[in-house]
């Protein structure tokens, strides 16, 4: 056994690039297929409605919590507060569609106030959320 090399036996290797390539790849697999929700930190009890449709697309939120505490875009405000940053949403965004996000338990009072905040920006459309009278879906009248 003189005559005969000895050979090398080499060891697997796991090469990183691959690995790295992978992961990137799931990661943005995973990305483009997710879909992310708002998920809003004060608890609404939504009104109910027989016609409940939902409704996509662009749009300005105002929130009204059972207590009157009126948020715009996630942001608490005061009245004039809302008013001032509605117009300015308006400079910046153009007229879009208001989705009105209030507790069933609100006084009729106080969405008149919001609304009429809304239509002094002159915004015209406004969607009032509802849930579907069965509880099957949530959507926006």
């Amino acid at each position: 056994m003189t005559g005969m090399p000895r050979r090398r036996v080499s060891r697997p290797t796991i090469g990183m690039a691959p690995l790295i390539d992978c992961m990137l790849l799931l990661l943005i697999f995973f990305l483009l297929t997710s879909t992310f929700t708002r998920s809003r930190g004060i608890r609404i009890e939504l009104p109910s409605s027989s016609t409940a449709a939902p409704e996509r697309g662009r749009r300005f939120e105002i929130t009204v919590e059972r207590l009157g505490q009126v948020s715009f875009e996630g942001r608490p405000l005061s009245m004039d507060e809302l008013s001032t940053a509605l117009q300015r949403a308006v400079k910046k965004r153009g007229k879009l569609p208001v989705l009105l996000v209030a507790d069933r338990r609100v006084p009729v009072g106080t969405l008149t106030a919001v609304i009429d905040r809304v239509r002094a920006a002159r915004l015209e459309t406004v969607a009032i959320a509802t849930r579907r009278e069965d509880g099957r879906e949530a959507g926006e009248q």
